[in-house]
């Protein structure tokens, strides 16, 4: 159970799909998508929600304080046959906790509790047959996911989910300090099926070292439920990942960081400076497939990544750094 965590601005489709056929983690998320920007019909913000062709199970993820608003995620994600439905209840952007979205939810319990509601809700209607197309979402946000769904990419994939979807939580041990002894029972309680959580507070950022003794201790308040805890946080490798799952009893892990510019870490593969190359150019031709409307400018940080840990790749990296078009990547790479 070891999973590509969710990244706003890296777990994009491409990265995905570029994981998943060199690294087949076991779960992947997708990057979070804004549940205020779907009611106000925002197309582009869809791109986030673009899949490949796979077996392996991918979680759509939302963020949002509006509890309303979960309803068009919902009705979205099942519409497009993801695995589940995940809130962000973790993100330490300041923009986004100033609106109450992300990690700003722990300090608002309620709310939080308004939003699983709006979801479980929408659950029991899609099983009882109720569809995108029956919810007020706005019409040319509908006629976008359908799009979407009658697309290449989509084909193969479920059309539309089967059966239940999951609600599950990403979040942190805390706002200032933790609570996990509040908000692991209130989850429970709230009746997510999964929590993954980032052994950091909000306070902490991305600073220290994550704290697995709270995650460890997280897994226990969840112990004689049905409720899947996950945790996340400074997981370097598969065989550290594997090692925690043991130490820290939990039931599965989120690795982020570690996997950027090295889609073969859940292979524990290490690649060749001339596999690495063509899995620069193969990423690049991907992002471009996904975003047609967009030059190479975006993928720069993904490019460079993949030269973490080679010898004098500083030059290199210079170079890679002004790249626009693929023309101009295969050149540098030449």
């Amino acid at each position: 159970n070891i999973a590509l965590a969710p990244v706003d601005g890296v777990t994009d489709a491409a990265f995905r799909q570029i994981t998943d056929e060199l690294g087949k983690p076991d779960l992947m998320y997708t990057e979070f998508v804004t549940t205020e920007g779907l009611f106000r019909g925002r197309e582009t913000i869809l791109h986030a929600l673009d899949k490949h062709k796979t077996n392996t199970p991918i979680i759509a993820q939302f963020f949002g304080p509006h509890p309303q608003y979960y309803e068009y995620a919902f009705f979205i994600a099942a519409e497009l046959g993801f695995a589940g439905v995940d809130v962000n209840m973790g993100c330490p952007d300041t923009n986004i906790v100033k609106k109450g979205g992300g990690a700003a939810l722990l300090l608002d319990l309620p709310r939080a509790r308004e939003i699983i509601k709006v979801l479980l809700t929408s659950q029991e209607e899609w099983k009882n047959g109720k569809r995108l197309a029956d919810t007020d979402l706005p019409e040319n946000m509908k006629q976008a996911v359908f799009k979407m769904k009658s697309s290449e990419m989509y084909l193969g994939n479920l059309a539309g989910c089967q059966g239940q979807l999951p609600i599950s939580v990403k979040t942190r041990i805390g706002y200032h300090e933790s609570q996990i002894e509040e908000v692991v029972p209130f989850l429970i309680e709230a009746g997510v099926e999964r929590i993954a959580l980032h052994g950091r507070t909000f306070d902490a950022r991305y600073s220290g070292c994550a704290d697995w003794e709270e995650i460890a201790k997280a897994k226990e308040l969840t112990k004689g439920t049905s409720v899947q805890l996950w945790g996340s946080g400074d997981i370097k490798s598969i065989k550290q990942a594997n090692e925690f799952i043991k130490l820290y009893g939990v039931d599965g892990i989120l690795i982020a960081r570690a996997a950027f510019g090295n889609p073969w870490i859940f292979k524990e593969y290490v690649p060749s400076w001339e596999e690495r190359k063509n899995a620069m150019l193969y990423h690049a031709e991907l992002f471009l497939k996904y975003r047609p409307d967009l030059d190479l400018r975006p993928m720069r940080k993904h490019i460079t990544w993949y030269c973490k840990g080679i010898e004098g790749s500083a030059k290199l990296r210079d170079r890679l750094m002004k790249v626009i078009t693929l023309d101009d990547l295969v050149n540098v790479l030449d």
